[in-house]
């Protein structure tokens, strides 16, 4: 097997490994930006049928959809998170029975990046620099092999 043949073969190769390993790699930036969070929490306000509630931790991307879930000690209510101010970390809980106090648990998402300035961008991009520069590596491995056989004939 000639040298233009091996770099075609390692082009090929390299390709299908960044395609296997990409998903890997987006898990594992994921798990580097979210910590799970559990708030329990106190709610004393009665006769209203939300609450806001201030998380310990900034909810992960700012969006409620990272509230993973709210349980309530008072079984008439059926909580769900409403809004969220990123400013002040206060997350609205909607879905209360208008009755007396409740302890409620919330379970979220929480941006593990906070407190350290460009790394949650990086984390984000880092990914996607990392799989274009295995798929340029491996497309210059095809070209260089391809260039060297037609310069053979």
């Amino acid at each position: 097997m000639g040298n233009a043949t091996l770099r075609i073969v390692g082009g090929i190769i390299g390709c299908m490994i960044a395609f296997v390993m990409f998903p890997m790699v987006l898990t594992g930036a994921d798990e580097i930006q979210i910590d799970d969070q559990t708030d329990v929490l106190s709610s004393t306000t009665a006769g209203v049928t939300t609450d806001d509630v201030t998380l310990t931790e900034p909810l992960y991307d700012d969006d409620v959809t990272n509230v993973t879930s709210i349980t309530s000690d008072n079984g008439s209510d059926a909580p769900t998170a409403d809004s969220y101010a990123t400013a002040t970390r206060v997350l609205t809980v909607g879905g209360l029975e208008a009755t007396g106090t409740r302890s409620l648990t919330i379970l979220y998402e929480a941006d593990a990046t906070d407190g350290y300035t460009g790394l949650g961008s990086m984390v984000k991009f880092g990914p996607l620099i990392i799989f274009m520069g295995i798929i340029l590596a491996a497309v210059g491995s095809l070209w260089s092999g391809v260039q060297s056989m037609r310069s053979r004939y």
